[in-house]
């Protein structure tokens, strides 16, 4: 990595959409804090302070004050993230997208300066129906009120430069419940909720430093993949680094790092490495 910029990669939500653990569920309940996950959530951030969020999920506002899992909860909280250059979209569903409206303290924040989210049109056009005034393209209705949202489509297999990063989404096959976006950032891909891997997309796994992959449980499942399912995509694609997400209620952190071979670690909310762009 000698001469390359770093960036800063942060999970800042490696679980499932209701939520690790479960309330209402106790045989699903750990003492754990590492099994203490809030919904999927990451940061990418570039040597200049720049921010790429992946996904704006309902855990946001959590998120985005206390990244890296470490406020006392009291004093200020000093490594809270104030800024965002970008949101990469992986798909519409609740627990990746349902916190756009926080993204509305950031345009505070940053004075009013809009915030791009780029992805797939398909799912960018099931944003703006959902969440109509955030995108309010002229219209006064909420002006002072509404983030200053726009959305950027982009095309499958295309590089872009954002915020000085190079980044490319491909698509990828989430089980019966359609597509999600896969992203391709330097030397890191970050695929969560994928059931396959279409075979032209396989080529943006190649030579990573770090593959983040959704791996939901040990068990089949129709839209995420198993402990074995994400094994055998490792294998293919042999990222010199692995890092498990996307982690379901029943999954201990101890007894997964535990079996984890060579190379694949499991995530936690905070985990946090560096990475070439």
């Amino acid at each position: 990595m000698s001469g390359e910029a770093l960036w800063e990669f942060t999970v800042t939500g490696c679980g499932t959409s209701h939520g690790c653990p479960m309330w209402g569920a106790p045989a699903l309940w750990s003492s754990d804090p590492r099994d203490r996950r809030r919904r999927s959530g990451a940061f990418l951030r570039g040597p200049q302070g720049q921010i790429l969020l992946f996904d704006c999920g309902p855990d946001l506002a959590h998120q985005l004050t206390d990244p890296y899992r470490d406020w006392d909860g009291v004093s200020y909280p000093s490594r809270c993230i104030t800024r965002c250059d970008g949101v990469l979209i992986t798909h519409d569903h609740a627990d990746h997208t349902h916190g756009i409206n926080d993204l509305r303290h950031l345009n505070r924040l940053m004075r009013g300066r809009s915030i791009p989210l780029y992805g797939h049109n398909l799912h960018l056009e099931a944003l703006r129906r959902m969440f109509a005034y955030c995108f309010a393209d002229g219209d006064d209705l909420y002006a002072g009120a509404s983030p200053a949202l726009r959305c950027v489509p982009l095309a499958d297999g295309q590089p872009v430069e954002i915020a000085g990063l190079v980044v490319v989404p491909f698509p990828m096959s989430h089980g019966t419940a359609g597509r999600s976006t896969g992203w391709r950032c330097g030397r890191l891909a970050y695929c969560t909720d994928i059931k396959e891997l279409p075979a032209s997309s396989e080529r943006w796994l190649s030579d990573l430093d770090l593959l983040v992959l959704g791996v939901l449980r040990d068990a089949p499942h129709p839209t995420h993949q198993c402990w074995d399912e994400a094994l055998a995509l490792l294998a293919r694609c042999r990222p010199r680094r692995a890092l498990f997400v996307h982690l379901g209620p029943e999954v201990r952190y101890r007894e997964w790092a535990a079996r984890a071979p060579a190379g694949v670690e499991i995530a936690y909310d905070g985990w946090t490495t560096r990475v070439a762009a």
